[in-house]
């Protein structure tokens, strides 16, 4: 019985990988979800992964790092999908899945990892809440929970646009509500991740690792990626801690300047804590955002509930990133809605 649900919760899990709005986008990784939700063995190989991590993205991260690395089926179906050239997805689907069935080792040996792509089309989102946040302050502190590589530790390094400018680190976000976009970012004083599993880009291991968790089919985000590995060592520095949120909190605010501001986040980093994780880590949050100078920003999926946020399910959007903030003294509020990577963001609240 046990196996049975597994088995289905695993089927469900590959239905639902994408946000509708991404399915057409991502024809070849919607063929290979469909394929993978409809084979045993992947449903099988999903169901085994620790539940923190039973992300179909992890199943595709593997395959896609097979082919990064050259494997001679995967190899150049993946190359023709980054450049457009994939005529064929429903066929290039099944030659992968042909690749699953006879050499499994190839997803099973990946399983144990964590998905971590720490996309930084967040930056966008991240850049609109923090300049309604800051107001008039010139410096903050950042502690961000979930850093995977701390590229988003550096949401200040990227130019956000409505339309792309060819510019590798242009981030392209539709504003669905307006957006005060002129607004000065403060100076981040420190800069603190956190992550059980951080990675470095200067390791040619973890770079691999992060390129394989990007979609294929997304060139320009692969162009991203290269260009920030080659920015990054003129970009401000960042402390990484090793260890869970609770582990590590109290050692991440004493590394925060005295005096400003510390603004706590999370993005899609929460999604993979136990309940009782984030329990513990909200309420560590909630804490200190009322008796001392800290905010507290939340881009996390629907499927994560805070305690004391009321979701309005009028406006609820299906599939996307529910955007929470918490001010010095005050209580948690949905301060809008966002794509799970930051392709457009709606502010739904004036406070």
């Amino acid at each position: 019985m046990g196996e049975a649900f597994d088995l289905d919760d695993a089927r469900k899990r590959y239905h639902f990988a994408l946000a509708p709005e991404d399915y057409d986008r991502l024809p070849f990784y919607s063929a290979l979800l469909h394929e993978l939700e409809n084979d045993p063995l992947a449903l099988e190989m999903l169901a085994s992964v620790r539940h923190e991590q039973r992300n179909p993205m992890l199943v595709l991260a593997a395959l896609h790092l097979a082919a990064l690395t050259g494997h001679d089926v995967l190899a150049p179906i993946y190359d023709e999908a980054r450049h457009g050239g994939l005529e064929d997805c429903q066929g290039a689907a099944r030659r992968v899945m042909n690749v699953v069935r006879s050499n499994p080792d190839i997803v099973r040996g990946q399983l144990w990892r964590s998905t971590q792509t720490n996309e930084p089309g967040r930056s966008a989102v991240i850049q609109a809440v923090m300049g309604d946040l800051a107001g008039d302050l010139d410096e903050i502190n950042l502690i961000e929970v979930g850093a995977s590589a701390g590229i988003n530790l550096h949401f200040d390094q990227f130019p956000v646009r409505a339309a792309d400018d060819g510019h590798a680190l242009t981030l392209v976000c539709e504003d669905l509500t307006p957006i005060d976009r002129s607004r000065v970012m403060p100076r981040v004083r420190t800069r603190i991740g956190i992550d059980p599993q951080p990675l470095d880009l200067d390791n040619e291991a973890d770079r691999l690792w992060l390129k394989a968790c990007l979609w294929p089919e997304q060139r320009r985000r692969h162009e991203r990626f290269d260009a920030i590995v080659n920015a990054r060592a003129s970009w401000p520095h960042a402390t990484m801690l090793r260890g869970s949120a609770m582990e590590c909190i109290e050692d991440a605010f004493a590394l925060a300047d005295e005096g400003v501001m510390t603004v706590v986040m999370n993005t899609w980093s929460a999604f993979y804590f136990t309940p009782h994780e984030r329990t513990a880590y909200f309420e560590e949050i909630a804490r200190r955002c009322a008796n001392s100078n800290v905010a507290w920003i939340s881009l996390e999926s629907t499927m994560v509930k805070w305690p004391d946020v009321v979701v309005d399910e009028a406006a609820h959007h299906r599939a996307a990133s529910q955007v929470v903030l918490m001010r010095p003294s005050s209580t948690p509020v949905v301060w809008g809605w966002c794509h799970a990577h930051g392709r457009w963001l709606e502010r739904t609240t004036d406070s």
